[in-house]
């Protein structure tokens, strides 16, 4: 089935044959009055041209009996099939939650807040820097503590993904799947692999 996108373009609907929301969903970019949500859907296989609707909701509360903003964006094979969606309307300095629909299957739920409003003074503001996450050579588990102290920003300095093939090192915790990526889709997978890290 096929149905026409808000930008025009015509995106398929038909389920996934795994978790479409693998890679996670992210936040950012956050003003006084709204933010930018992410996710990315894993391609379909034998079908990796086709872009697929994807439905979004922001809720003032983690069971989403509140939902104060929602909507539908297409996720473009031509994007990696990601979805980058800027919410607008919000109130400032305050938590939200959102999480994303698609093939039948609901993302992971994820936290946001706003920005202060301008001029505001807030009484604390915890943000943490992050750096230098190299696949090979550790487990991600200092995220999820530092995702319990509920900082209100996370500012990544970068290395967020390394290039290099797979390391010949015993002292390695894991391993590249793939050799050095020189392609879009080669940096997609990269991505994708360190997006996927469940430690």
């Amino acid at each position: 089935m096929r149905v026409r996108s808000a930008g025009g373009g015509s995106v398929d609907r038909f389920p996934f044959d795994r978790f479409p929301f693998e890679l996670g969903v992210a936040s950012g970019e956050p003003a006084a009055d709204g933010v930018v949500l992410w996710t990315r859907l894993l391609a379909l296989p034998g079908d990796p041209g086709a872009a697929f609707p994807v439905r979004w909701e922001v809720a003032a509360d983690d069971g989403f009996r509140s939902v104060v903003r929602s909507g539908e964006a297409a996720a473009l094979a031509e994007l990696g099939h990601s979805v980058h969606v800027e919410v607008e309307g919000l109130e400032p300095g305050r938590d939200y939650w959102y999480r994303f629909h698609a093939a039948g299957a609901t993302s992971p739920v994820g936290r946001t807040r706003t920005a202060p409003a301008p001029g505001a003074l807030p009484d604390r503001f915890d943000f943490v820097f992050v750096s230098c996450q190299h696949y090979e050579r550790g487990w991600y588990t200092g995220f999820r503590h530092m995702a319990a102290e509920s900082p209100a920003l996370v500012i990544h300095l970068g290395d967020y993904i390394y290039e290099s093939g797979p390391g010949n090192r015993d002292d390695l915790v894991r391993r590249h799947d793939t050799e050095e990526p020189r392609t879009l889709d080669g940096y997609r997978a990269r991505y994708a692999l360190y997006k996927r890290d469940t430690a």
